[in-house]
């Protein structure tokens, strides 16, 4: 983990265990109670795959379920805001405040930047759930994250492409997130 201006960032492998006892959750945890919200008010979590993905790729999708199994009360209970992902090669932005399964219930926003460069899936289909907020397959792009201060966030998805590629560099999607900090 690492503080970087007003965020506190947290990366984690998805790839190893994380179950309650293991060496990463008894690390996350510990890292997760020394943060100083007044100091680096943003809580930031990374992980290669998913807690929340709405591809029906569901031999995938496991891996994030056992991970929100593993480990979203802990990220609920010391208030993340953001969780970044991977692995699922398109973009998808979940609700803000997404917590055991439901929108506006104090959990983190979650965003999956999958597209920055691998092959892109061309026959990605959304199961039914009702937590994403924004769906971009088949488009190379990168996030960015600006923090305006202790309680604002702007996010955006930003397309990539070649030199000659007129749209590269476009915002194709944006929110703002908001926090009050106590």
């Amino acid at each position: 983990s690492h503080d970087f201006g007003l965020v506190h960032t947290i990366t984690l492998s998805s790839e190893h265990n994380l179950t309650e006892g293991s060496p990463q959750h008894q690390w996350l945890e510990a890292d997760l109670k020394s943060v100083n919200r007044s100091v680096t008010p943003w809580l930031v979590v990374e992980a290669h795959r998913p807690m929340y993905e709405s591809q029906a790729f569901f031999e995938n999708t496991a891996v994030g379920i056992a991970m929100r199994y593993e480990m979203e009360d802990l990220l609920y209970q010391y208030q993340v805001d953001v969780m970044l992902s991977g692995h699922y090669h398109a973009y998808l932005r979940t609700c803000d405040g997404l917590y055991q399964s439901q929108c506006n219930n104090g959990g983190p926003i979650h965003m999956t930047i999958g597209s920055a460069g691998a092959i892109l899936m061309e026959d990605s289909v959304l199961y039914e759930q009702d937590w994403t907020d924004q769906f971009i397959p088949l488009t190379f792009g990168y996030g960015r994250m600006t923090i305006h201060n202790a309680t604002t966030m702007q996010w955006e998805f930003v397309k990539a492409g070649a030199e000659n590629d007129t749209d590269a560099g476009t915002t194709l999607d944006e929110t703002w997130v908001v926090r009050k900090r106590h």
